[in-house]
């Protein structure tokens, strides 16, 4: 059958290919395909969203409803953002360092932040977790940051892919929940040993590229250099954790709770979160640690 008039004219069909495109680069910035590459286009993707529609509309967009955000204290993100009026300042960041675990569902995301409001800018570094949902597309498992002065030059990236996709996939939730068990007796052994000898838990259970994210400072890198900072800064680190999740491929975790820190005799409290790899000889260490006032 010949038509006497097409179906689409060329704007209608513009418009259609700009939604199909949208939509596409939408569904790839939030999908995994098991590398790191995905991970980054997500946060990315997140970052973006921020700038173009305020700080409320990108964490509802990445978080689902087990969310959890740290302002201050750990509270789910639908919660926080339905209470709270986030739209009196710009927040943009950029990944620095990203792991993916192997099983390409569960990874983490840190870097540095500007936040902008009243004219004024304060900076800092962040922290993210990421899990994929059922659908493959990334969501947001925790976030945090911690701020700090100016930073004086641009970090260094480091995008890390798993070394092996090969993993045995434990599919028995019991299994499950004794692998994440097996996480929070490593933090509580951690803190068990900083409540007694903060020198060695440290020396012990940091990876030697580790990363602290410590209020008032930019990211400190390398076990020397963070024992080194507690030591010469006179700060005293007693935690309790309080939860943990381990990734399907069994070589990335977090633990969080809460921490009391003594700093040349004063105490505070803080919230913390430890991010765990499997490294050489099946030990577990922690590869970043991040505490919030």
């Amino acid at each position: 059958r010949v038509l006497s008039t097409p179906l689409f004219n060329m704007r209608q069909i513009c418009i259609l290919f700009s939604i199909l495109l949208f939509t596409l680069k939408t569904a790839v910035a939030q999908t995994s395909n098991g590398e790191v590459s995905s991970l980054v286009a997500a946060e990315n993707y997140f970052a973006g969203i921020a700038k173009e529609k305020g700080i409320k509309k990108a964490f509802l967009t990445v978080s689902d409803d087990k969310t959890i955000i740290f302002r201050p204290g750990p509270v789910k993100a639908v919660d926080f953002f339905d209470k709270h009026n986030t739209e009196n300042g710009e927040l943009s960041w950029r990944p620095a360092l990203a792991k993916i675990s192997k099983s390409g569902d569960w990874g983490f995301t840190t870097g540095p932040f500007e936040y902008k409001a009243d004219e004024k800018i304060s900076y800092g570094d962040y922290l993210s977790v990421w899990k994929m949902n059922s659908k493959g597309v990334w969501k947001l498992t925790l976030d945090l940051g911690v701020n700090h002065p100016k930073p004086k030059k641009e970090p260094e990236l480091f995008f890390t892919d798993p070394a092996s996709s090969r993993f045995f996939r434990q599919r028995s939730a019991a299994r499950q929940k004794q692998r994440e068990e097996m996480i929070m007796t490593s933090d509580q052994l951690f803190s068990k040993t900083l409540a007694k000898y903060n020198n060695l838990a440290y020396n012990v259970f940091l990876a030697d590229n580790a990363r602290l994210l410590f209020p008032g400072n930019q990211p400190i890198i390398g076990k020397r250099a963070i024992t080194d900072f507690l030591r010469y800064q006179e700060i005293e680190v007693n935690t309790e954790p309080v939860k943990a999740d381990r990734a399907t491929g069994s070589d990335l975790a977090y633990t969080y709770g809460s921490a009391s820190i003594s700093q040349k005799g004063f105490v505070k409290k803080y919230n913390y979160v430890r991010i765990w790899e499997v490294q050489d000889g099946h030990k577990w260490n922690v590869i970043v640690e991040i505490f919030t006032p």
